[in-house]
């Protein structure tokens, strides 16, 4: 635990060091904060309650969408700046177990990815209480749907990006391809979807269901992705 410990603390300083990862993230806060609540605030389905249902189901997605975006810069940036750097070689080199170097970028980045869905909640509370005049409430945390979405989806779904995002940068050396590949694996989980080989059903038990079957799966990949990480093959491929 103490390789793993000495990795946290080393990928934590190194990314909230860069500027740049520190303008992604808060305009990735603010723009799924403000602008879902902003274009939902005056949506009116058939109904009111199928429009209520439609604008809780909306603002729920953006936090979805603010995590994905995130990590997807966030796990292959990590491991990209470290092989321009030079300083990827040298961690492969020490006797840090491979575990601890691999676990530490998938947890940051998800925990990244995860930090950014909550605070992008909070600015929609906020920006929603501003435009309606009416003070603060809860908007889809106060349905039980709502929660699950935007807290145990976005928690597994941030850490599914930031294990395939580490997994390809580690053998992708292009930055562009790194993004688009990590940002195709979420667009796969749509796949089944989109040929109705499984139906979504908005109710607390089906969801309840799907993020159980999705955490196993989510950390069966990631079981997958450590089995994966040959550190000799890194090393040789790094020096080409």
């Amino acid at each position: 635990m103490r390789d793993l410990s000495t990795m946290l603390w080393k990928e934590f300083f190194e990314l909230f060091g860069n500027q740049r990862f520190l303008r992604i993230f808060a305009l990735v806060v603010l723009a799924f904060g403000i602008l879902p609540t902003l274009s939902t605030a005056h949506h009116h389905g058939s109904t009111a309650v199928e429009s209520a249902a439609l604008v809780t189901l909306l603002r729920a997605l953006f936090v979805l969408f603010a995590t994905v975006v995130m990590v997807s810069q966030t796990a292959p940036d990590m491991v990209l700046h470290e092989r321009v750097g030079h300083t990827l070689d040298y961690l492969l080199t020490t006797r840090l177990p491979e575990w601890a170097i691999f676990g530490a970028k998938v947890l940051i980045s998800s925990l990244v990815g995860y930090v950014a869905a909550i605070l992008s909640m909070g600015v929609q509370l906020l920006v929603a209480a501003a435009l309606s005049g009416n003070g603060l409430h809860w908007l889809f945390l106060a349905t039980g749907t709502g929660r699950l979405i935007a807290l145990a989806f976005s928690a597994g779904l941030a850490l599914y990006t930031s294990i395939v995002g580490t997994f390809v940068a580690l053998r992708v050396g292009d930055q562009r391809a790194a993004y688009l590949v990590t940002m195709l694996s979420v667009a796969i989980l749509l796949v089944p979807f989109f040929l109705g080989w499984l139906h979504v059903h908005l109710t607390l038990a089906w969801l309840s269901h799907a993020a159980i079957i999705f955490g196993i799966f989510t950390v069966a990949l990631g079981i997958v992705g450590l089995k994966a990480f040959r550190r000799h093959m890194l090393v040789l491929y790094l020096q080409e």
